[in-house]
């Protein structure tokens, strides 16, 4: 494991009792935001972003960020600058530096880009050249005491550095509008002279981690979605609207309706899962079929089976999302992208309103896309059960 995965993987540990989603009030986010000034150029939307994000950080880790930036930052640049260049060279209309092309790429990129390198693993490809220098000693001009945000912006450059220096493509493709490091990344790219593009990978709410961001294009699933990046103040032009494969109605034939309930899981407490298991006990016992589908990553599998032990447990490896999805009659979930998918499917949508109502409430104020479309909510369901007893 390098060093930044080894620094990657303890943030992720410090950070893993905490959600800024909803720890963090929406009134809180929305007064930073409107303080900031507008930026001036990329760079300072660049920066902007970086201040948001480190806004909804605890004090103690920022601290530590500065200071391992400030410690890692010059020994990484002479590292970075000392890496020969890559002796494999090759051609690709452009590069993907994120996940499974074939079900989040819009159609129209792979129409445009037909020679489309997926890059894996990228982060162990990276170097600088001589003439990277100069955008980096920008940033250190302007912004001399933002060591992390200096130190994440040379490693990314380097990445691309590397793409570039291999494939010479036309275009990066990503879908990092979450980085703080995108807007500083097109303003690389124009340097380099390719476009840099991003596509939405993920449900969006009202949140300051994903604001200021600017790409030449950048692919949302929904109008609903771009007017709440405009909200977030993202550059308001770069917008195109265009479903990617794995949001696009899929074919029902030969998928029977085998299941009443699917509810789908993401990152709950036991607590919050006894909670569920205990409104899909209600479900199951008036006679319907329930099934529960781990989360593949954040599911503890050993609490899941020991608190649904009477309800078919999906497995992803098994049954594929498209599948789980079709097979059933309701979908059920607070906060997950499985909500859209059923929505764009009509397979009808209920909300988990029981198991943890002040996050439900807060949804609503983060804008949850899902809300504002047609949806049932589980304490009506419950509720119906309990009238009729």
């Amino acid at each position: 494991m390098s060093l930044l995965q080894t620094l990657k993987s303890a943030v992720i540990r410090l950070n893993g009792d905490r959600n800024p989603i909803f720890d963090v009030p929406v009134a809180r986010q929305k007064a930073f935001l409107e303080s900031l000034p507008e930026p001036k150029d990329l760079l300072d939307r660049s920066y902007a972003q970086y201040r948001c994000q480190m806004m909804l950080e605890r004090p103690i880790l920022r601290v530590m960020y500065q200071a391992a930036a400030m410690l890692l930052l010059p020994v990484y640049q002479r590292q970075l600058l000392r890496r020969p260049a890559p002796q494999k060279m090759q051609t690709a209309d452009a590069v993907f530096l994120s996940g499974d092309c074939e079900t989040i790429l819009p159609n129209t990129l792979r129409r445009e880009f037909p020679s489309l390198y997926q890059a894996h693993g990228f982060e162990c490809c990276s170097l600088l050249r001589k003439e990277d220098m100069a955008l980096l000693s920008t940033l250190r001009r302007r912004y001399p005491s933002a060591f992390y945000f200096r130190f994440k912006c040379m490693v990314k450059l380097a990445m691309y550095r590397y793409q570039y220096e291999v494939y010479h493509p036309k275009a990066m493709i990503v879908d990092e509008e979450y980085s703080y490091t995108s807007s500083f990344l097109t303003e690389y790219c124009h340097r380099l002279g390719v476009e840099h593009i991003d596509i939405m990978h993920g449900e969006k709410l009202y949140f300051i981690r994903d604001t200021f961001f600017c790409f030449d294009r950048c692919y949302v699933w929904d109008g609903y979605y771009r007017d709440l990046f405009c909200q977030l103040r993202a550059e308001p032009t770069q917008f195109r609207i265009e479903l990617p494969p794995a949001m696009q109605p899929w074919d029902a034939q030969g998928v029977e309706k085998t299941v009443d309930y699917t509810y789908y899981l993401q990152v709950e407490t036991p607590q919050m899962l006894k909670k569920i298991a205990e409104s899909l006990q209600k479900l199951r016992k008036n006679g319907a079929k329930v099934a529960v589908r781990p989360h593949p990553l954040y599911s503890d599998m050993e609490i899941v089976r020991r608190l649904f032990p009477d309800f078919e447990i999906e497995a992803n490896t098994e049954i594929g999302i498209e599948t789980s999805i079709l097979r059933t009659r309701h979908v059920v979930g607070l906060y997950s992208t499985v909500l859209y998918q059923a929505h764009i499917n009509h397979v009808p949508v209920v909300v988990d309103d029981l198991t943890d109502p002040e996050r439900f409430t807060q949804l609503a104020e983060l804008k949850y896309m899902m809300l504002s479309l047609h949806h049932t909510l589980l304490s009506e369901i419950t509720k119906s059960i309990d009238a009729r007893r």
